[in-house]
């Protein structure tokens, strides 16, 4: 009986739309990043546009997190709508770590990884304005949606050989496992280890989505 009623009962809509500008959201800043990476100047501008698409993200995270509490019905789990707000968040706060590190290192050639792993991270970014709007109609979209989670993993999978074959180079370039490093190669390293963190949180945000797709099929 309760079931039914909930049922009944007309649905809080704004979540899919705020988990939608998030994810445009996520998109800008995911192509400033690009950006950055691509071209190596105005980095303060480009950190600038990154900073405050992750400060526009952020509000709407908040109002998130407080729509769950004051909201009658939710369009599905509150506890999934909790962790898929701050999955996306996470991936954000982390491309903006990417382009800070970058920022205050100062001009410097970004590494072959480096733009491979931005490239994945855009691809990434981009699946998202597509595949979360149609959390609205699940079990419409269900082959679409689990299509593009599938890819998100896919692309997690390919930023994790990319930093291995970074890390085994830079290994190399030092002269082995006991041999010093250097400021720069130690740098690199902790900038392509941020830049697969930002595919690890997509991919928990796929995983996510999953989930809300078994509950609600």
């Amino acid at each position: 009986m309760l079931s039914l009623f909930r049922a009944m009962m007309p649905r809080e809509e704004r979540f899919f739309d705020h988990f939608t500008d998030h994810a445009r959201l996520i998109l800008v800043a995911a192509e400033a990043l690009r950006d950055l990476v691509k071209n190596g100047d105005q980095l303060e501008m480009r950190f600038q546009r990154i900073h405050q698409a992750e400060n526009d993200a952020d509000k709407i995270t908040k109002e998130i997190q407080a729509a769950v509490h004051r909201s009658f019905i939710v369009p599905f789990d509150r506890s999934d709508i909790q962790d898929l707000a701050k999955r996306m968040d996470d991936i954000i706060d982390l491309i903006q770590d990417v382009a800070r590190h970058m920022t205050e290192a100062g001009p410097m050639e970004y590494t072959a990884e480096m733009h491979a792993l931005s490239d994945l991270i855009v691809r990434c970014a981009a699946i998202l304005p597509e595949c979360l709007p149609k959390l609205r109609d699940i079990p419409r979209h269900v082959a679409e949606m689990t299509r593009m989670t599938r890819e998100i993993s896919e692309l997690e999978s390919d930023s994790d050989k990319i930093l291995r074959a970074a890390k085994a180079r830079l290994r190399q370039e030092s002269g082995g496992l006991d041999a010093p490093i250097t400021y720069r190669q130690a740098l690199i390293r902790e900038i392509l280890e941020l830049m697969e963190a930002v595919l690890d949180a997509g991919e928990d945000v796929a995983d996510i989505v999953d989930s809300i797709i078994v509950d609600n099929v």
